[in-house]
């Protein structure tokens, strides 16, 4: 996981440390989680346990690779900007969509259904959102990569050509 988001996002190592670490808490906690429920490891809560750090890596990269290619004055408007930008696809795409499948769950009558896959679903889930929509932005407001100096130079040099081509009247 580690080398593929490293190269995937642009040879970023900070950014790709903290994905890391949010994914090893996601699947930490569903650990927690299981053995608070009484779920067994076995073949299907393993099978489980695989799926859930292919789901975590879904939540934690969009906001990462918001973050990383954000321009802000510091880190906390960087983590601002992303949750009000990818936070609300991050929650409507992901959460609510894996959501509505996992209500049906529920209601089934076999107990390997509503414990294996109702119970871990819906742990998977709600871990998952809590850390990428809230213990994510926060660390990446402590702690996340700095800005891209050459985007940042890029953005002031459009700026000002913009200026340049349509200038504002002075009245």
């Amino acid at each position: 996981i580690f080398l593929v988001t490293y190269v995937l996002m642009g040879f970023d190592l900070v950014s790709s440390i903290i994905m890391l670490v949010i994914i090893l808490l996601i699947v930490l906690n569903l650990g927690a989680l299981m053995y608070w429920w009484d779920i067994t490891l076995n073949a299907v809560s393993l099978v489980n346990l695989v799926m859930a750090v292919g789901i975590s890596v879904e939540f934690c990269s969009h906001m990462t690779r918001a973050y990383s290619v954000n321009i802000g004055a510091d880190r906390v408007e960087r983590a601002r900007n992303v949750l009000t930008s990818m936070g609300s696809s991050v929650l409507s795409g992901i959460t609510l969509t894996k959501f509505g499948g996992i209500v049906v769950l529920a209601f089934a009558k076999s107990r390997i259904f509503s414990i294996f896959y109702f119970r871990m679903y819906l742990g998977i889930v709600l871990i998952g959102a809590a850390h990428g929509l809230i213990l994510l932005p926060v660390l990446l407001s402590y702690c996340g990569p700095r800005t891209n100096l050459a985007k940042l130079i890029k953005q002031e040099k459009d700026s000002m050509q913009d200026i340049i081509k349509d200038p504002v009247p002075i009245s």
